[in-house]
């Protein structure tokens, strides 16, 4: 089944107008075969969706890999406009589906799906690049919301095998707030899985979410309240995934920490990190709230660019102008 994001309907729209958005190339569907998981059970005949566009060079050293967001497709991140900035003339550009996401192996797609972690998704990209792909070495790995976390994920599981990183409004492990945030949505899906019915969770989880989105300051300014009615039946209506995909990419950010194989200690895990590493926050994100991220950078000596606006978590797009510039220059 097709998934849109939680981003989700109403905030691909917004992206698509606030960024442009270009046309997906086709999207390839590989078995990269069975998986071991990090909760010790395998995945049979692991399945991971992917788009590229552009070319290797002769020596494979351009390569930028761009996993998905939360919920999101690699059809939406051509579509809302997020690769824009990247230069496929210069690079080949490897857009990858997460599981969870309804395309790459997911409960909707794989029978006796056995759940996955950031660890895992990122575990599986790295097998399509070397394996499927044939690359040894990535030049970038980016991402934005969730696509940062498996960033975050790639520079401390795979130290040696990208020069640059780019994790955008993503976390190297989730606060307290953005935990509380997730439990809630996986709460509301539990409770409607006990009812039967698993997908009457699908109106709360979308007003959950756009609790977090933006900021309060935003909807005090865009969303007058003559149309709070209009407004409250959107958000109803944003979460088109199917619940149990959801399900598993919550579970999979909830257990998000790039500290677990460091005795804990995040101090170890920038460590180990050798890329060079830009990180981009919003400072008004509700939903991944910037300290973790901040605090990483600030280990690791990386620079940290805060993205000012009551947008929210949805920054990167209303500062698309702005972003752009730090990624062309960061790919320089």
């Amino acid at each position: 089944m097709r998934v849109k994001t939680v981003l989700s309907v109403s905030t691909v729209l917004l992206l698509c107008s606030l960024l442009g958005a270009s046309e997906p190339p086709p999207l390839q569907v590989v078995d990269i075969g069975d998986l071991v998981l990090e909760n010790g059970r395998t995945l049979r005949g692991a399945r991971l969706g992917y788009r590229q566009v552009g070319k290797l060079n002769l020596d494979k050293s351009n390569a930028i890999l761009f996993p998905t967001w939360f919920t999101g497709a690699s059809e939406d991140l051509f579509a809302s406009g997020s690769l824009d900035a990247i230069d496929t003339n210069r690079f080949l550009l490897i857009a990858v589906d997460a599981f969870g996401n309804g395309v790459s192996s997911s409960p909707s797609n794989h029978p006796n799906f056995p759940g996955a972690t950031i660890g895992d998704m990122v575990q599986a990209q790295h097998r399509l690049v070397t394996e499927v792909l044939g690359i040894e070495r990535l030049y970038a790995v980016m991402g934005i919301s969730m696509g940062g976390m498996q960033t975050f994920e790639w520079v401390t599981a795979y130290p040696d095998f990208m020069e640059r990183a780019m994790p955008i409004v993503g976390s190297p492990r989730l606060a307290s707030y953005d935990v509380l945030l997730w439990e809630a949505q996986r709460e509301a899906i539990d409770l409607a899985r006990q009812s039967g019915d698993v997908e009457r969770a699908s109106p709360i989880v979308g007003m959950i979410s756009a609790l977090a989105l933006q900021s309060p300051e935003y909807h005090a300014r865009r969303t007058p309240r003559s149309r709070v009615t209009e407004f409250i039946a959107t958000t109803q209506q944003d979460s088109r995934q199917v619940m149990e995909d959801r399900d598993v990419q919550l579970k999979a950010m909830i257990e998000h920490d790039v500290s677990r194989h460091f005795d804990g200690s995040m101090e170890k895990a920038v460590g180990a990190v050798k890329a060079r590493l830009v990180n981009v926050v919003g400072l008004e994100d509700h939903m991944v709230t910037p300290g973790p991220a901040i605090q990483f950078a600030a280990l690791l000596g990386a620079d940290s660019i805060e993205l000012d606006s009551d947008c929210g978590h949805l920054s990167p797009g209303c500062e698309a102008e702005r972003l752009a510039q730090i990624v062309k220059a960061f790919l320089e």
